[in-house]
């Protein structure tokens, strides 16, 4: 089993773009006899790298997978450790809060960390925010290693406070994601975000 931690309640591609103008001709020269210029004037743009919601791991059908595995432990109810969390209401993927998902299992491959925390200190609320999801209450679990939802899924519903985020009834919006990178600490690097909208 891979290593996992818990955020509870929390307040490059680049584009280079060729311009073509044509300037007119000003002149009393019969049109044949004036060339025509085109000069190029580039202008490049340098876009931050957007994740598609869902990197998987190559695990196939992994959102529907997550989705089915929380929503059947929120509708059973359990412990939480020494906490008894009722049963409640399914959660809704967002594709927001997957993209903020993507973008840090992403950032935590890259860079070779683990923590809720980038290097810089970004937390899950930047970047939920980032992605313009008008958060109420945000929470997110992590984990690196697994190679199967139904693996990081045991492992977080085993420990309380991962549990507790995935049972917590004020979370009503769900978006994860698995990024993989071979040669790093952990090979895969699981984001589950989890929110409520204002």
């Amino acid at each position: 089993m891979g290593r996992n931690a818990v955020s509870n309640l929390e307040s490059a591609g680049v584009c280079v773009l060729a311009l073509v103008l044509m300037l007119p001709a000003c002149s009393a020269q019969p049109p044949e006899a004036r060339p025509i210029a085109f000069p190029l004037l580039p202008v490049a743009t340098v876009s931050p790298v957007r994740v598609e919601p869902g990197p998987d791991c190559g695990i196939r059908a992994l959102r529907e997978n997550m989705l089915r595995e929380l929503n059947t432990a929120r509708a059973k109810g359990r412990s939480c450790g020494a906490r008894r969390m009722p049963p409640t209401a399914p959660l809704a993927w967002n594709d927001a809060l997957s993209h903020a998902a993507a973008s840090h299992s992403a950032d935590m491959a890259r860079r070779d960390y683990f923590g809720h925390a980038t290097p810089e200190g970004k937390r899950v609320g930047t970047r939920v925010s980032a992605e313009g999801y008008r958060w109420r209450s945000v929470g997110e679990n992590i984990a690196g290693g697994d190679r199967s939802v139904e693996i990081v899924m045991r492992g977080w519903m085993d420990s309380p406070g991962h549990c507790a985020n995935i049972m917590n009834p004020e979370f009503s919006d769900i978006g994860a994601a698995c990024v993989e990178r071979p040669g790093t600490t952990w090979g895969t690097y699981w984001t589950m975000v989890l929110g409520r909208q204002r």
